[in-house]
């Protein structure tokens, strides 16, 4: 597992630049006001949040709550992403932590944060499960964890970057080929998503879990924007305690 993850890691090195430019186009598009509003539904008002964005890839979820005026801190594996995080948040003049990190082993204090984001990540960790419990963890009583991710088990990559209006149409075949590799390897893979998702936080303790089967057509708006075609869903959930985090 150990092996596998630094091939991930080393992976999303190679493809930092090229997601980055997708993610800066991203943020310049009316989907990143999509994407701040829909957040905004789940957090709480009138106060100043301690968030943590997990694999925050080049920054975007990050970047969005820091121009909210939140106290941001992102971690992902890749120091090859994390490097264009802090470019990207230059160029948009807000202010995150950002850390090179495992999102299966946190660096964080216990009960540190408010809220944990993730958007696209737990389909490629190794042990996801692990992941979980140890966002659990970092949560304040009462604290919000919400991940949009997608079940790309089913997914042929190959096939489907071979559709112009692909994302991954322009990538270099052979780290598609790789990134199916990869895939392939990962337990998660296997499993029925979200279903899977949803049994596991609860078995972990998480509470309030909800979920939403597909939010594309609330923040894939602009048609200026090339996305994959699988369902993008939105888990919810909360740690138990008496804060909480109203729609």
């Amino acid at each position: 597992m150990e092996e596998l993850s630094k091939q991930i890691q080393e992976y999303w090195n190679k493809r930092s630049q090229d997601f980055s430019t997708v993610r800066r186009r991203e943020l310049a598009s009316p989907d990143a006001l999509a994407w701040q509003s829909y957040i905004m539904k789940y957090l709480p008002r009138g106060r100043r949040l301690k968030i943590l964005d997990i694999g925050t890839g080049p920054g975007f979820l990050a970047i969005l709550m820091a121009r909210l005026g939140h106290d941001v801190t992102a971690i992902d594996s890749s120091t090859g992403m994390i490097q264009e995080a802090r470019r990207n948040a230059a160029e948009h003049h807000v202010s995150v932590d950002f850390q090179a990190g495992d999102a299966q082993a946190l660096p964080f204090a216990s009960a540190s944060f408010d809220v944990v984001l993730s958007r696209n990540l737990t389909w490629n960790l190794p042990n996801a499960v692990k992941a979980y419990q140890d966002w659990h963890r970092v949560l304040r009583d009462g604290g919000l964890l919400l991940n949009f991710d997608s079940d790309y088990g089913p997914v042929q990559f190959t096939s489907a970057a071979s559709e112009e209006k692909n994302i991954h149409h322009t990538v270099d075949s052979d780290l598609i080929r790789e990134c199916e590799s990869l895939k392939d390897a990962l337990s998660i893979s296997r499993e029925c998503r979200p279903a899977w998702d949803m049994y596991r936080l609860q078995d972990i303790g998480f509470t309030d879990c909800q979920c939403v089967k597909d939010i594309r057509p609330v923040v894939h708006i602009s048609s200026c924007m090339q996305y994959d075609s699988a369902p993008l869903f939105c888990l919810s959930a909360h740690k138990k305690g008496l804060a909480r985090c109203a729609h």
